[in-house]
């Protein structure tokens, strides 16, 4: 990469110091405002198509914070003495670090925690009625205290103006760092030229989803029974919803999406102890369910074999038949069972009620 600033430019108001990343579109410098020594990050334009999108992009972020959405990196716009960016410093850490770090099931959780934030940013982003256009891990700044931060809100346009010619692969890098738009998170109707719309960012939401849980970003040979087999079917039945291919069966915006994570949302954060609390609770439950259910069928075993006992008692003699009379009495003892299921008990357990005794027809009066 080179060292000198696009054109050779000298800003007045600010010492660039260090060129942090640079794709087709632009160029983030790291540098100090002279005034005060603070720490900036200046973003200049390498394109057409990446200079149209400077001003959109900081009108986008001013319209944001005036709505109250949290969790935008602020951006001002200066025209002198080329067009630039200058945005607060926020270190070099971006998400892709953490979903690149990721060891264990604990790990998964705390970067799930995470995206979430960027998913309530994202959804307060889709009811102001502005999209993002090109989420992806390096677009999330993540601060000294772990709070993410969504940045770059010029794509969205600078993809669109960039189509107008079809050159969407010269307009975009496809390598894994940077801070240009990536394919990978781009949804298929991205690739064949659409215009960007809000499931845009479901889709590469529900990318990252899939990198933090499984390790990987999506595969279209994955089927859901596949997932199902690693994954609990509610988080599955999300994914499938963030990550379809047609439009028209996606989730459509991120609001709807976080209103569907609502109820798995402790499937996806649990970490430590309690996330092996709710595991081996769940097992006790099923455990414990299992054990009644195969008593109640041993105890009607017991039954027929004790028929299958009485019947052959003529050959072997009164104590034959209380020898086989043994196991289903102290079955009995345990767990009665008293036949199927009656209409009226059925229609009790419909209304709310409990069956606590079975229910007898009333006498007939004399």
């Amino acid at each position: 990469m080179t060292e000198t600033p696009p054109g050779g430019v000298d800003l007045p108001q600010i010492a660039l110091e260090e060129m942090i990343s640079r794709t087709n579109l632009s160029e983030v410098w790291r540098g100090r405002r002279r005034v005060d020594g603070a720490p900036v990050a200046v973003k200049f334009a390498l394109s057409p198509a990446g200079a149209a999108a400077l001003e959109p992009e900081a009108d986008t972020v001013h319209a944001l914070q005036a709505g109250g959405v949290p969790g935008i990196v602020p951006t001002d716009y200066f025209t002198q003495p080329v067009p630039h960016l200058v945005l607060p410093w926020m270190g070099r850490r971006t998400f892709r670090d953490t979903v690149s770090g990721l060891q264990g099931g604990d790990d998964r959780s705390r970067a799930t925690r995470v995206l979430l934030q960027v998913v309530e940013t994202v959804a307060g982003v889709h009811r102001e009625g502005f999209l993002h256009g090109d989420l992806k891990p390096e677009n999330i700044l993540i601060d000294e205290r772990g709070r993410p931060w969504v940045t770059d809100f010029g794509m969205a346009r600078a993809i669109r103006t960039a189509r107008l010619d079809t050159r969407v692969s010269q307009s975009m890098s496809q390598d894994e760092g940077g801070w240009g738009g990536t394919l990978h998170y781009l949804p298929p109707e991205g690739l064949h030229g659409e215009p960007p719309t809000p499931s845009w960012d479901v889709y590469a939401i529900g990318v990252m989803l899939h990198e933090i849980l499984l390790g990987h970003r999506p595969d279209r040979a994955a089927t859901p029974e596949s997932l199902r087999a690693v994954l609990p079917g509610a988080v599955v039945d999300l994914l499938l919803g963030a990550l379809a291919y047609s439009p028209a069966d996606r989730i459509p915006n991120v609001p709807r999406l976080l209103t569907l994570i609502h109820p798995i949302r402790s499937e996806l954060t649990l970490t430590g102890p309690a996330r092996w609390a709710r595991r081996v609770g769940r097992l006790c439950l099923a455990g414990l369910a299992a054990f009644f259910v195969a008593l109640r069928y041993a105890s009607v075993v017991a039954l027929l074999l004790t028929y299958v006992a009485i019947l052959l008692g003529g050959v072997f003699g009164p104590t034959g038949v209380l020898v086989a009379l043994a196991p289903f009495l102290i079955l009995h003892m345990v767990v009665r069972w008293e036949g199927p299921e009656t209409p009226e008990e059925a229609k009790h357990r419909g209304q709310g009620g409990v069956v606590t005794r079975r229910l007898r027809a009333p006498a007939h009066p004399r």
